[in-house]
C-alpha cells in the first residue's frame, strides 16, 4: 500500500483537482471521483489534507502562487503607471487562460460546494487566507504604491486605489470569460479605455496616461 504521508501522492492529489477544476469547473470536485483519478483511497485525502476543505484550500493558495509569479515577472521601469497596466494585463490574462480555477480561487462557485475567496480586500486593510493570496495582493498593491509614490495621480490610500482596479479588472475577466464582447479585442479596447480613465480620475494626466498604457500594450 503507498504511504500516505509523502509528497507524491500530495502532489497527485493537488493535479487530479487541478485538472478536474479546469475541465468541468469548482463544481466536479468530489472525493471519490478525486482519489480514484489519482489511483488512491479517500482515506489518503483526508489524511493529507483533511478533508475536502483543506484539499481545495491547498488547490487556491497553488493558484494563487501561480498567479502572483506570473504577474510579479512583469518588469518594473521608470514609469510606474506603465508597469500597473501591464501588471492587470498580465493579471487578465493569466485569469483567462484559467478561468474555471480564477472562479474558485474567488469563491465563485455553484451547486454543492461553497467556499469563501482566498483573498479581500477591505478599506481597513487586505485580508488574505494564506501566504500564497497575501503575495498575489502584496503585488497588486505595491504596483498601485508606486504609482502615487511618484506624484502621478493624488495622494490615496493604495488599498482603495487598488480596489477599484481590481474591482474593474474582475469585473472584465468575467464578462470577457463569458463571451459578452463578442471578441477577445473588443473586450481588450473596453478594459484599456476604463484602466485609461480610472488613473485618470485618481488625478493622472490623460495625455500621460494614454502614453503609459500604450508603453505597456507595447511590452505584450
Amino acid at each position: 500500500m503507498e504511504a500516505i504521508a509523502g509528497s507524491p501522492l500530495r502532489d497527485r492529489l493537488l493535479l487530479a483537482a487541478r485538472e478536474k477544476v479546469e475541465t468541468q469547473g469548482p463544481e466536479a470536485l468530489r472525493a471519490r471521483s478525486l482519489t480514484a483519478q489519482a489511483e488512491t483511497s479517500t482515506q489518503s485525502l483526508y489524511t493529507l489534507f483533511g478533508g475536502m476543505p483543506g484539499l481545495i484550500d491547498a488547490l487556491v493558495a497553488d493558484g494563487f502562487d501561480e498567479f502572483a509569479g506570473f504577474v510579479e515577472v512583469i518588469p518594473e521601469t521608470d514609469d510606474p503607471v506603465a508597469d500597473f497596466f501591464a501588471k492587470g494585463w498580465a493579471y487578465s490574462e493569466w485569469a483567462l487562460a484559467h478561468p474555471q480555477l480564477y472562479r474558485l480561487m474567488f469563491g465563485l462557485n455553484g451547486g454543492g460546494l461553497r467556499h469563501h475567496a482566498g483573498l479581500e480586500v477591505a478599506l481597513a486593510g487586505s485580508i488574505a487566507n494564506s501566504p500564497q493570496a497575501q503575495r498575489s495582493l502584496d503585488v497588486l498593491i505595491g504596483s498601485m504604491r508606486r504609482v502615487i509614490d511618484s506624484g502621478r495621480v493624488r495622494p490615496a490610500e493604495p488599498v482603495i486605489a487598488a480596489g477599484q482596479f481590481l474591482s474593474a479588472t474582475h469585473g472584465y475577466v468575467l464578462l470577457e470569460a463569458g463571451g459578452l464582447f463578442g471578441s477577445r479585442e473588443d473586450g481588450r479596447v473596453l478594459i484599456a479605455a476604463l484602466a485609461v480613465n480610472l488613473m485618470v480620475g485618481l488625478g493622472d494626466d490623460p495625455e500621460r496616461a494614454t502614453e503609459s498604457l500604450h508603453e505597456a500594450l507595447s511590452r505584450i
